[in-house]
């Protein structure tokens, strides 16, 4: 198995795919491949080796046309990223007087027929696209300064306050229910309660305990949350970050 059909194998996520070809007839032993809105796929059956993000990342990546020129072996920056808002197709590079421009490949194709021209030059697309990045930028870092001063307001350290003293009130009914269900066991054991009469006020003792538990457990998550804050290191924000003086 190559290496494209391993970067394109959903099995390698957790998902079961089947029904990729079948014989044209049981008369001719022919494979065809068939679309993939005919396959049969199954998720999460099996336990991932790939997560899906990086996946599906991979899958908009290959599905880019990054193709070279002719006899050249330059990517260009944009290759495989500019598509005709129009028709959806897409944009062909080409170079006039050393002048480099983009314009669609219906309108290449059928000029005639195309009402505007569909091209722009490649100095006013790159000089748009970092404007768009320097923009990103500048959100991503006032996100951060914001995202500091969220973490530092004294209205969270309160909250975290609030969410112990609540833990501890919970932990305290929590230990006081288990009491009285030990106390239960005792009193059937020197006969005060009858089998029967345990065995109902225990499950319910148990399912009282299991509430608590479970909302003792929220808790904690949510003052683990507030202690440790928002976190700023965000890999998209991080990013961005990293290219402040782009």
């Amino acid at each position: 198995m190559g290496i494209d059909c391993i970067l394109r194998n959903r099995v390698y996520t957790e998902d079961m795919v089947q029904g990729k070809t079948r014989m044209k007839s049981y008369k001719v032993h022919i494979q065809e491949k068939l679309s993939e809105d005919e396959w049969f796929v199954v998720e999460n059956t099996h336990e991932a080796i790939i997560e899906r993000e990086p996946f599906d990342k991979v899958q908009q990546l290959l599905a880019r046309d990054t193709r070279t020129a002719p006899k050249q072996k330059q990517l260009y920056l944009f290759s495989g990223f500019l598509k005709c808002p129009d028709c959806g197709r897409a944009m062909a590079r080409s170079e006039v007087k050393g002048n480099v421009y983009y314009r669609c490949s219906t309108y290449a194709s059928r000029s005639k027929n195309a009402r505007t021209i569909h091209t722009i030059k490649h100095r006013k697309l790159e000089a748009a696209v970092l404007h768009a990045v320097k923009q990103m930028v500048y959100l991503a870092v006032s996100c951060s300064a914001l995202i500091t001063q969220i973490n530092e307001a004294p209205e969270r350290k309160t909250q975290a306050a609030r969410v112990r003293a609540d833990i501890l009130n919970r932990e305290k009914e929590l230990a006081k229910v288990m009491r009285y269900r030990q106390s239960l066991y005792e009193d059937w054991k020197d006969g005060v309660l009858t089998r029967e009469d345990y065995t109902h006020m225990s499950a319910g003792y148990e399912e009282q305990a299991t509430r608590i538990k479970t909302v003792i457990s929220t808790l904690k998550a949510e003052l683990a949350k507030t202690e440790n804050g928002i976190g700023i290191e965000n890999p998209f924000l991080a990013i961005f970050r990293k290219h402040e003086d782009i």
